[in-house]
């Protein structure tokens, strides 16, 4: 065979190979990804917040489903991105608690413009604590679901990628009671009212007491929450004691006049309007809002436009509101000055001490039992408090759920 033969040969083979290749590509068109059946997103990022156990990272999962299918969750995994670690995970009861599903019939227009706890999609709630060391830049979450509908697989995806707000900062305030015996409850945990309250509220779903705490005082000596007959509220040996402001700052909301509620656990059915009973909002800048709830009727020294100083008594601690005993309820919010229609926002306190602590799974094993009522648990609440033999001193952190402190 000639040069020139093989050389005709070899341009006929290479240029049918080209053929196929270019046909190839036209009758087989590479398959974009379908797309996942729910979208998950991250409403409110979070932002780090230490606390004396661990730095708190709290936010929500909203699930938007994508077809007509409904999912119920079975398994959360918080991811590191850059590392793969999964950070921490949820199932089973724990999450059946945080799950917060669409309201079935939705909310109407009024209602998610006036305020409700329908939620017009699902949400997941997620509270953990990591290392000061460990907090990572970004998260992403692998979400096991179970479609509701019947003989349907469980499916896994991937979503809710986010960057942890390390370039904000929690506000440092101070002292909004003092003295010694102090313990804030619904706090730094997954399973809290304050951190599980979803409300829309001007067409946007927020959670506004997200960091909230409510702040119960007990004998710095005996650990006890009351004395005498425990169903009445002046009673509780908080009841009277004065309310401070955290922060320099304007008064910039109030309400007095709402009746305190003689008797504990007799609050009636709360509205927008009373829910935070007789109460004080100060601006302390950069648009974040101190809050102060539950006051007694008659006993607030500022009115709205007044000027404050960290420190300057605002009130006295009553059990007006949606309230079922003397405390009083204290939260931080960003942008809008309202306990319901804001975005809660994480505090820390400059200086306190923790000198004692109450022993949660003591009070939940003895409180469900059906011969042990509520009012029992409050006149003997000292069996469960413990107080340390030295003071632990704390710095610009959040206080733990049911530690006891002493505050400047």
């Amino acid at each position: 065979m000639s040069a020139i033969r093989q050389i005709l040969i070899l341009a006929v083979v290479t240029a049918a190979i080209l053929t196929a290749g270019c046909m190839q590509s036209v009758t087989e068109p590479q398959q974009a990804p379908a797309a996942p059946p729910v979208n998950v997103t991250v409403p409110f990022a979070p932002i780090p917040v230490s606390s004396q156990d661990g730095v708190n990272l709290a936010y929500e999962l909203e699930l938007s489903p994508t077809g007509g299918e409904t999912f119920v969750p079975a398994k959360v995994e918080v991811i590191d991105p850059a590392t793969g670690d999964i950070l921490w995970s949820v199932d089973g009861e724990l999450l059946a608690q945080l799950y917060h599903p669409a309201a079935s019939p939705p909310p109407t227009a009024a209602e998610l413009e006036d305020g409700t706890g329908k939620l017009p999609l699902p949400r997941i709630s997620l509270w953990f604590k990591v290392a000061l060391d460990a907090v990572p830049g970004r998260l992403v979450h692998r979400l096991t679901l179970n479609p509701t509908g019947s003989g349907l697989a469980p499916i896994t995806l991937t979503g809710g990628n986010v960057t942890v707000r390390k370039d904000l900062a929690p506000v440092v305030i101070g002292s909004p009671v003092r003295g010694p015996g102090w313990t804030a409850t619904e706090t730094t945990g997954p399973v809290t009212h304050h951190f599980l309250g979803q409300i829309t509220m001007n067409g946007v779903t927020r959670v506004p007491q997200r960091y909230a705490q409510d702040w119960i005082y007990l004998d710095p000596a005996t650990g006890q929450a009351a004395a005498g007959n425990v169903t009445l509220a002046k009673n509780f040996l908080g009841y009277g004691r004065e309310i401070y402001s955290v922060a320099n700052g304007t008064v910039v909301d109030a309400m007095d006049g709402l009746p305190d509620h003689e008797e504990i656990y007799s609050a009636p059915p709360a509205t927008v309007a009373t829910a935070a009973g007789n109460y004080v909002i100060v601006d302390i800048g950069n648009q974040k809002f101190a809050c102060y709830a539950h006051m007694i009727p008659g006993s607030l020294r500022v009115g709205i436009g007044d000027s404050v100083t960290e420190g300057q008594v605002l009130g006295l601690m009553g059990n007006s509101g949606n309230s079922d005993l003397p405390h009083l309820h204290f939260q931080v919010v960003t942008d809008t000055p309202s306990f319901l229609g804001a975005e809660g926002y994480p505090h820390v306190y400059r200086s306190f001490d923790v000198i004692g602590g109450v022993n949660q799974t003591l009070v939940e094993e003895r409180s469900s039992g059906p011969d042990y009522p509520v009012t029992r648990m409050w006149s003997g609440f000292g069996d469960y408090v413990t107080f340390s033999a030295q003071p632990v001193p704390q710095q610009n952190n959040l206080t733990e759920n049911w530690a006891v402190v002493r505050l400047p």
